[in-house]
């Protein structure tokens, strides 16, 4: 837990020597802000002191408890519709500030979800329910599934239920703060950024440390064409034991994600989003004088006395950020055939005035039960993703854009009032001009878009043995292109160059997975799996260079009057993988349960003499709870 609060707004109030021992926090902190116009709210984790004039509606408490009475210490109640909340202390209790008829909604892992009125009403005594159906629900884990229950790994399920109603607008940030160990970021900001997830921290210093992400049982680099609102489960394989069926790519982890499938009943969704973004605390800088002073130190005399405020850099480079997210999802069916249609726009327009993201996506699945032994399906999923790109971050001249704000002085101008040409030197000093900066980014962009075509057939041969087959085709292409025109002045002579960055990346993959199930006496419960994959990826990239314009109006290679040959070739790469993988899995009534996986992966990146790498593990589980001896524990219910 955090605590939020305005450092200009509290410094004035004096300093309060407070013992206390064994009291709620909220008491403590209602004693601590006593008498100073200062009060104080839950906001998911952080605790945020305000003016108590910001606070409105009125104050509820309660209390929540299990079945049996006892306490439930850290159940959240978040006020619908807001990110209003708080938890309960160690005696259950709570307390509140929400609007007048607001509705409360009190969650708890392993208890059943409640929404509660809070109309004419200022204390509630809450009784939640344990929820019995989560220890039997389906976990998706390697080629397969196993009932949360009986799951012997380090598995994390991350809750999509609420996915719709998130202003989130990739699949990384539905992950974002949902599972232990996972650390989920975005280290640019702009807009359509790659997400960075990390499952348990980092395991190398040279290598990759992303994850193995797999959709729909087909690996893949990244999750970019995937909206949130197609995704119906996500598994985190954390551990060695979960991973290791997934081989040598699975050493940071697994993130697996199913997508929503055809239902046979006609169900028609729309979800539309629409939201604002702004720079909240803005970075002071120094204004005309004491820029002044600085470089005086510095240089005497570079700034001339008298000099002035001109240019207010925030608000030449700073805006209003828009986005917009419409999907549509449709479906309907019956015993026989049923169908799944989605489709969707993201159009998001980032604080600064060039950068943008926008995803078109379309996804659809068809399910048939041919025969009573035979069930087939396809599946197509593709996206179409265009963003620009901005001079940011490290590597560039004093920082680019974000830090040339601060570091620019407020006395120059954007533009030389002589020559009208954007302004590079700042008395004496050579920064990135932000302004330019954003101009010349609207002539960079990146387009992607990726097709991804599946079909599956499953035989049954009998109610315990299975096979499914799939074949997967993930075509992707690329094209990033740019362009900064020529600018001739006294203290420039840039001729201007473009650039046009061309890519194909084909991945087909073939699987075939057996699974035999049999449970004897209802009591021995034995699995066994096994399957193979094949893994073929081809690659080719073509790129180009020129320069020598003779003005910005074509702003395509045909007007370039000269190719830079040492940035202009092309590149081509080919792998594949062969791999045989399976599982062996053995519970007694769900007490003793004991898990063996294996795989052998053999890539075509190594050399014919050590081609091929054995990844074995094994896993075992104690239900405690089971035994005998504890039966009489009234207040534990599974361990």
């Amino acid at each position: 837990m955090f605590v939020a609060y305005n450092e200009s707004q509290l410094k004035n109030q004096k300093n309060l020597n407070l013992q206390v021992s064994n009291r709620p926090v909220d008491e403590v902190l209602t004693l601590i802000l006593k008498e100073t116009g200062f009060t104080w709210q839950m906001k998911d984790n952080y605790i945020v002191i305000v003016p108590g004039q910001q606070v409105s509606g009125r104050k509820i408490n309660g209390s929540i408890t299990d079945e049996l009475g006892d306490p439930i210490i850290g159940a959240n109640i978040i006020e619908k519709g807001t990110s209003n909340g708080t938890v309960t202390d160690y005696d259950g209790n709570f307390s509140l500030n929400v609007e007048e008829n607001a509705t409360l909604l009190v969650s708890y892992i392993g208890y059943l979800s409640q929404e509660i009125n809070t109309a004419r009403k200022s204390t509630f005594n809450i009784i939640l329910a344990e929820d019995l159906k989560t220890l039997e629900e389906v976990v998706v884990i390697g080629y397969g599934s196993v009932k949360r229950r009986d799951v012997t790994t380090a598995v994390s399920s991350v809750s999509t239920e609420s996915l719709n109603e998130r202003p989130i607008i990739s699949a990384a940030q539905a992950i974002q703060g949902k599972a232990a160990g996972v650390n989920v970021y975005q280290p640019s900001g702009t807009p359509g950024g790659d997400m960075v997830i990390r499952v348990r921290g980092t395991t190398s210093f040279n290598g990759s440390n992303s994850p193995l992400y797999v959709v729909d049982g087909v690996p893949v680099d990244n999750m970019n064409f995937l909206s949130p609102t197609d995704i119906a489960d996500i598994q985190i394989l954390k551990d060695a034991s979960s991973s290791s069926i997934y081989g040598s790519r699975a050493a940071n982890g697994v993130v697996l994600i199913t997508t929503k499938q055809a239902t046979a009943e006609a169900k028609v969704t729309a979800n539309i989003q629409y939201g604002v973004s702004h720079v909240a605390n803005r970075i002071k800088s120094l204004n005309a004088v004491q820029y002044k002073e600085l470089m005086d130190e510095l240089r005497p005399g570079a700034i001339p006395e008298g000099t002035t405020d001109r240019t207010d850099w925030f608000r030449e480079v700073y805006g209003t950020g828009i986005t917009q997210n419409y999907q549509l999802q449709l479906s309907d069916g019956n015993e026989r055939i049923r169908y799944f249609v989605s489709g969707g726009y993201l159009d998001e327009k980032g604080v600064l005035s060039s950068a943008f993201f926008r995803r078109f996506n379309l996804r659809s699945n068809v399910e048939s039960q041919i025969r009573n032994w035979l069930h087939m399906g396809l599946n197509l999923a593709y996206s179409d993703n265009s963003k620009n790109g901005v001079t940011t971050g490290l590597g560039s001249n004093r920082g680019g854009v974000v830090l040339s704000v601060v570091n620019l002085p407020t006395a120059a101008t954007v533009r030389d009032e002589t020559s009208g040409l954007y302004n590079r030197l700042f008395f004496g000093q050579n920064i990135t001009n932000p302004v330019e900066a954003l101009e010349n980014g609207k002539n960079n962009k990146n387009n992607e878009n990726r097709l991804i075509a599946s079909a599956n057939a499953t035989i049954t041969f009998m109610s315990d043995l299975t096979l499914r087959s799939s074949f997967t085709l993930d075509r992707r292409n690329g094209i990033t292109t740019g362009f900064t025109p020529p600018v001739h002045g006294a203290d420039r002579d840039d001729w201007g160059t473009a650039w046009d960055n061309r890519s194909m990346n084909q991945l087909l993959v073939f699987d075939n997975v057996l699974t035999y199930k049999k449970s004897l006496a209802g009591k021995h419960n034995f699995e066994g799996m096994a399957g193979t994959s094949w893994t073929n990826s081809q690659w080719s990239q073509n790129y180009i260079n020129g320069s020598h314009y003779k003005d910005g109006s074509i702003k395509t290679l045909n007007a370039a009057n000269k190719i830079a040959w040492d940035n202009t070739g092309s590149s081509a790469s080919q792998w594949g993988i062969l791999s045989g993988f399976g599982r062996i899995a053995y519970n007694y009534n769900s007490k003793y349960l004991f898990t063996f996986n294996i795989r052998a992966d053999g890539s075509s990146k190594l050399h014919p003499d050590h081609r091929w790498g054995l990844f074995p593990s094994f896993s075992g589980a104690w239900r405690l709870s089971s035994e005998s001896f504890m039966q009489d524990l009234d207040w534990l219910d599974d361990m």
